[in-house]
């Protein structure tokens, strides 16, 4: 058995060992004490009485009345004393008159002498019986020192038969019997305390320990109950949060999706106004302007959706310089004018293999961060460059070796101290107070950043502001892409079913191919088109339709439009990011040119051979 391990070798029950211990001296020493008192008490008041009896039944209390007659003192002292050295343990008298005197004593030379700075005598002449065991040591006890070591001096009051004090007789007496006595009794006393703390540590041990563990599991209870509670009441805080989130991002895919069909018909109304008034300069100058302000538009509409859900990445090589020159402009309005946007960047092309929404995306959520951190205004630097790190944990905050493309957004707020920066990537940790942060911004630009094999590092301190730095790869130069100019040339005669809830956007769409030679029906629904198809005997080649609709949809309309059309081929129109990439599946994203959609009307009506209708079904 292994003692360390051992029950009676806990803390706790040394612990209980040592106060039992501790209180079994106690009361050894406190009944040792009443007992040696109650003994010694017994003893000279025992010792009192028999020097008491001796003097009167002797009559020789004339030793104190014949003062005037030293031959008869000196007599009746000798009988005096030869009467109580007969008594246990006495070996020497000593006679004391009222005056503190010394009447009678065997030796000699003390008869006569006065001694006032006795305070045992001064007490035995107020009538008390006085003890004191000492080894000897008084003027009057030189003599004495020789031959014993120790001795107990009681001093015995003697008291007349009228009340009257007649003097004290001092006995000396050795205590050995009586100190043995005490001795012993002490050792027993100190036994039987010591043996009943051991039973009672014994008896009580498991009884306390027992009520120990109860305790001690008590307040494990309880605080794992607090612990709980704590934890029932974060998760609770974070489940409506998501739910929150979701329902923002609900909100937003909504919002981009009719968004995006009023993008289509600006950006393709705008289209057809440049097309008709080229001989305009200054028309033609506004017709630019509003396409160029749809574009921006545009990419206003996938930071939603890019919001809303989280998209599959669509990465391509794009210039980090171009993307900051672009949110610059955003960001010096989103901020406010309080804060100062500066940018700085790289001498050359910074080309990162990435997707462009989502790096906008972790530009946006740090700056809205340093926003934040500088209510009282401040600066916020975008900076871009690219730099070879040789992989050593001093070069480039340890970032692997490889050459990157960095990214720095600092700013000159409140800054956070290290506790705060050791969690800022956690999903749901805020410092902002209730109802005034999600949580998941930077751990949204955590995320984006892994997405595309990137390191982001922190530095900050308290009232000097903070600086994220974020690494992505570098990418190589881009190939230069053929340019094809956007002409209006893809005629066609085919006829063309346009399913759209929106009315201004399934005119436009029946604008460009009207215009383009394209013979064309429109419906507004799922069930309207199906009427329509019905009735015309003709063939329809492509049914160009909505996702989204009331009462039917773009997936619900396509198997059974294709069902009373089997030569038609379905090409889908949607503003949102969810629609899935099925092999089979064309989708048109919105917002369209009429470039865009001819180029994809075309396409689809020339494929050789035609999509089937299984296809069309496997959407979900």
């Amino acid at each position: 058995m292994r003692w360390p391990e051992h029950p009676m070798c806990t803390r706790f029950s040394v612990l209980c060992l040592t106060a039992v211990v501790a209180l079994a001296l106690v009361m050894g020493v406190a009944l040792s004490s009443l007992l040696t008192r109650a003994v010694s008490e017994w003893e000279w008041q025992n010792t009192a009485a028999l020097v008491t009896r001796e003097v009167k039944h002797g009559g020789l209390e004339r030793i104190f009345s014949e003062p005037s007659r030293p031959q008869e003192r000196a007599r009746w002292g000798l009988e005096l004393s030869r009467a109580l050295t007969t008594l246990p343990e006495v070996v020497r008298i000593k006679v004391w008159s009222p005056a503190m005197e010394v009447l009678w004593s065997d030796k000699t030379e003390l008869v006569g002498q006065r001694f006032p700075g006795n305070g045992e005598l001064r007490q035995a002449l107020a009538g008390k019986v006085e003890v004191e065991i000492k080894r000897l040591g008084k003027s009057e006890q030189r003599h004495e020192e020789r031959a014993f070591d120790t001795l107990a001096e009681v001093y015995v009051p003697i008291i007349a038969h009228d009340g009257r004090l007649l003097g004290v007789v001092e006995v000396y007496k050795t205590p050995e019997r009586l100190l043995t006595t005490i001795r012993w009794s002490r050792i027993v006393i100190g036994a039987i305390s010591l043996a009943g703390g051991a039973m009672l540590y014994v008896v009580l041990l498991p009884l306390l320990t027992q009520v120990y563990r109860r305790q001690v599991e008590e307040e494990m209870l309880r605080r794992h109950a607090g612990r709980l509670e704590a934890e029932v009441e974060e998760r609770t805080q974070q489940f409506m949060q998501v739910q929150k989130m979701q329902a923002i991002g609900l909100l937003a895919g909504g919002i981009a999706h009719d968004f995006n069909n009023l993008l289509t018909v600006i950006s393709g109304r705008a289209q057809i106004l440049l097309h008709h008034v080229r001989a305009d300069a200054a028309v033609q100058q506004s017709a630019e302007a509003i396409l160029d302000s749809a574009e921006r538009a545009v990419s206003l509409t996938r930071q939603l959706l890019a919001f809303s859900r989280k998209p599959v990445l669509e990465r391509r090589t794009v210039d980090l310089n171009a993307i900051i020159v672009d949110m610059a402009k955003m960001l010096q309005r989103l901020i406010g004018e309080h804060i100062q946007v500066s940018t700085t960047l790289a001498r050359s092309t910074a080309y990162v293999n990435a997707d462009r929404v989502q790096l906008e995306q972790v530009i946006l959520n740090l700056a809205i961060n340093a926003r934040d951190a500088m209510p009282q205004g401040g600066q916020l630097s975008l900076t871009a460059d690219t730099v070879e790190s040789d992989g050593s944990p001093t070069a480039a905050a340890a970032v692997p070796a490889g050459h990157f493309v960095r990214l720095v957004v600092s700013d000159t707020g409140n800054g956070m101290d290290e506790a705060t920066k050791s969690r800022i990537f956690e999903p749901f940790f805020t410092t902002k107070g209730v109802g005034h942060g999600t949580g998941l911004g930077l751990f949204t630009v955590y995320g984006v950043v892994e997405q595309h094999e990137g390191h982001v590092v922190v530095e900050s301190e308290r009232g000097k502001g903070t600086t994220f730095t974020v690494y992505i790869p570098q990418a190589d130069d881009p190939m230069p892409a053929a340019t094809t100019a956007p002409a209006l040339t893809r005629v066609g005669s085919e006829t063309i079913m346009v399913v759209e809830d929106d009315d201004a956007v399934r005119e436009l769409a029946t604008d460009f191919l009207l215009e383009h030679g394209y013979t064309v029906l429109t419906a507004a629904d799922g069930e309207e088109a199906l009427d329509v198809a019905e009735r015309h005997r003709g063939p329809i080649h492509v049914l160009l339709t909505d996702v989204v609709m009331p009462r039917l949809s773009g997936w619900q309309l396509a198997p059974q439009f294709v069902g009373l059309h089997p030569e038609s081929r379905v090409l889908y129109m949607s503003g949102y990011a969810e629609v899935p990439a099925l092999p089979g599946v064309r989708v048109l994203p919105k917002p369209f040119n009429a470039f865009s959609l001819l180029q994809a009307v075309r396409e689809l009506v020339d494929a050789q051979p035609p999509l089937s209708s299984p296809l069309v079904t496997a959407a979900p």
